[in-house]
């Protein structure tokens, strides 16, 4: 309870710093007033009167048109016939956030970051608390059962990167698994962004402290980066662009991934990035701005490469639609986009190179369909409040991918948001993201309830492509989530327009306009995440008792060895604080086959198929005299010291006979079977 409250804290502090960065005042947001001092108008936490910046914008934007009108002349063009007045103050610029007849439906400039901005992060926290409370309540001794051993194998991330650095070892491989070969961090989802800054805190309060802190985090400033973005671009109510926050940050993509995917749940660089690339399409600083945007890029590889992919998708998808309209200044674009793609590989260009080409690399992994069915688009997701799970699961892959079941009413509300507002290029370019992404979840073929409807999908023109086969097709539609949520906010904002102007009263269309949104987002309210008890780590480790019976360089024997349905093996190591390597493990490697390509875990030996035989049929195999010769080979290779079997094992009765007629008898202490077999591997350890 006590690393509960401190992970609390944490989060506090974290998103409290978050929010005053990404609202803190920059030189761009600087209005000029009409002032002969030297000095600007900010738009910063300042508490001052809107009205009054108003009315200076109001007053330059009027000055600039009859600049304008004076070139006309001076040029002999006619000047624009002004509009005939049909009531007083037609003559008037209009209303703050209120878009001209003929312009941009969804122009206006949205209003300053006030203070009360504030509070939106505190919520979204208050959110993740909420979703993960059953994980905030068992930090040690509770795991996230529906993510299968994916948290075991994030936290042993987390503890190999914190160990590589304390040890000044190579922080991109790590022989604590697969010993002695070892893993390719970089090759796996090692999240080296997060490790790296977070490992003091492993090394002081464990991998499952930075777990659970990074899975709170994680979804509350992603959230808050998607509510700032929208604050800072679009003239929405700060209430709308709260709706638009908590459907990227808590949608059931997020929530589904939250079971046990750091490197998904952390997107709080996206919308930053986002913003750094319209910037540069806006013509700014291309510079300053590229470098900016290469440092966030290379952040963003050592985060999540697949999250970067989707948005870079995202983004060309909605470019083209941008660029269309004729909205993007090429030069400072391709400008700054070039500094960043420098900046970007001067940081990341070894690691890259090491993931693909190092020690344990491999090319591709293949995977089994991973499309989306078409009625997973507006389903239910399990973690959602009134969900039927055996619904969902007969529409998903697992429960950590289930990636869109956005639900009916979000979609009506989306549609009717697009038809009204179709006249914006903003609207018409995120439409177009949203069909796009979802096309492309669909896979190779389009199904409906499981069933084949014939139609191809569009990934059968991406399967071979390099890089991008490695992603799941499903895992597109987590570009569609916070784009749905700006849109929505859109929608609640027109709504809310519309209704204040027909009633001629400033407060009926919030209210409106809120009860729509919520009403959109009732199917994808979320529920707790699943946790149930880890299995309780033996004395042996716990009490140092290892110590006596592992040397150095030598490395201890799971029994079963560890793999992608138990890792347990992986907590033995953090309780020991990182002091051995262990043989196979739950990774992703080279599969040995001269196309280079990869596997989950590490190559079976004869030892490790017959263990994981007498696990699974729970029964005694005796081993012969040929397979005794093969199998302590086995143990020399990988330098083992330890054989080391639980007591509270499944099958343990029947691993422990079997590994009597290979090893002799066990030793038992401290609650395990140990087989010390540093006679049998002698000089190996």
């Amino acid at each position: 309870m006590t690393w509960s409250v401190l992970a609390a804290v944490l989060g506090v502090v974290a998103v409290l710093g978050a929010a005053w960065w990404l609202g803190r005042q920059r030189p761009d947001d600087e209005v000029l007033v009409d002032d002969p001092r030297p000095g600007t108008y900010r738009t910063a936490f300042r508490g001052y009167r809107t009205d009054q910046v108003d009315e200076v914008v109001d007053r330059l934007e009027a000055r600039i048109a009859e600049r304008e009108a004076e070139l006309r002349v001076l040029r002999g063009e006619a000047p624009p016939a002004p509009a005939a007045p049909t009531g007083p103050g037609e003559d008037e610029p209009p209303p703050r956030g209120r878009p001209a007849p003929g312009r941009d439906p969804v122009a206006g400039r949205p209003a300053p970051l006030r203070r009360t901005d504030l509070l939106a992060p505190l919520a979204y926290l208050l959110v993740a608390a909420y979703v993960t409370m059953h994980l905030l309540g068992a930090v040690r001794t509770g795991y996230l059962s529906q993510g299968v051993q994916d948290q075991q194998a994030f936290e042993w991330y987390f503890g190999a990167t914190a160990h590589n650095l304390a040890t000044l070892s190579n922080p991109l491989l790590s022989d604590l698994q697969n010993f002695p070969a070892g893993v390719n961090l970089m090759a796996n989802a090692a999240v080296l962004g997060l490790g790296v800054p977070l490992a003091p805190l492993t090394l002081l309060a464990g991998p499952e402290v930075t777990f659970v802190l990074v899975e709170l985090l994680g979804l509350a400033l992603t959230a808050s980066g998607w509510y700032w973005l929208v604050r800072r671009r679009l003239a929405v109510h700060p209430l709308a662009a709260f709706l638009a926050g908590l459907l990227a940050g808590f949608g059931p993509g997020m929530v589904s991934h939250a079971n046990g995917h750091p490197n998904f749940v952390v997107q709080a660089l996206v919308p930053v990035v986002v913003d750094r690339v319209l910037r540069l399409a806006e013509g700014r600083r291309p510079v300053r701005d590229g470098v900016v945007l290469g440092l966030l890029v290379a952040w963003q590889v050592l985060v999540g490469e697949e999250v970067l992919l989707l948005t870079a998708v995202g983004l060309l998808v909605g470019g083209v639609v941008w660029a269309a309209h004729g909205r993007v200044r090429w030069r400072p674009l391709l400008t700054g986009g070039g500094v960043a793609g420098l900046v970007a590989l001067v940081l990341v260009g070894f690691p890259l190179w090491w993931q693909f080409l190092g020690p344990q690399s491999y090319a591709s992994i293949w995977h089994p369909p991973g499309g989306n069915d078409l009625a997973q688009l507006w389903g239910r997701a399990t973690r959602t409040v009134g969900a039927d799970p055996w619904a969902s699961a007969a529409l998903s892959m697992n429960r950590t991918e289930e990636n869109s079941f956005f639900g009916v009413a979000l979609w009506v509300a989306v549609g009717l948001t697009v038809v009204a507002l179709w006249r914006s290029v903003v609207v018409r370019a995120l439409a177009v993201v949203v069909v796009v992404t979802c096309w492309l979840s669909l896979g190779e073929e389009v199904t409906l309830h499981g069933t084949a409807l014939g139609i191809p999908g569009p990934w059968a023109l991406l399967e071979l492509v390099p890089v991008v086969q490695n992603v799941l097709p499903t895992r597109f539609t987590l570009v569609a989530l916070p784009v749905l949520g700006v849109l929505l906010a859109l929608g609640v904002e027109h709504l809310r327009r519309a209704v204040d102007r027909l009633a001629d009263q400033t407060g009926p269309g919030l209210a409106l306009g809120l009860a729509a949104g919520v009403v959109a987002l009732l199917p994808v309210v979320p529920t707790p995440l699943v946790v149930d008890p880890r299995p309780v780590v033996p004395a042996f480790f716990t009490q140092g008792t290892w110590r006596d019976h592992v040397d150095d360089g030598g490395s201890v024997l799971a029994v079963p060895p560890p793999n992608v349905a138990d890792a347990r093996a992986l907590e033995w190591q953090a309780a020991a604080r990182w002091g051995f390597p262990v043989v196979a493990g739950y990774f992703v490697g080279p599969n040995g086959s001269p196309d280079r390509g990869g596997q989950y875990g590490a190559t079976p030996t004869g030892l490790t198929v017959w263990l994981a035989q007498v696990a699974q049929a729970d029964v005694v195999v005796p081993a012969s005299a040929q397979e005794r010769a093969g199998f302590v080979e086995n143990l020399r290779d990988g330098r083992v010291d330890a054989v080391v079997l639980p007591d509270d094992r499944p099958a343990a009765g029947s691993l422990r006979d079997s590994l009597v007629t290979l090893l002799g008898d066990p030793q038992h202490l401290d609650g395990v079977y140990l087989w010390d077999v540093r006679r049998l591997t002698d000089g190996a350890g």
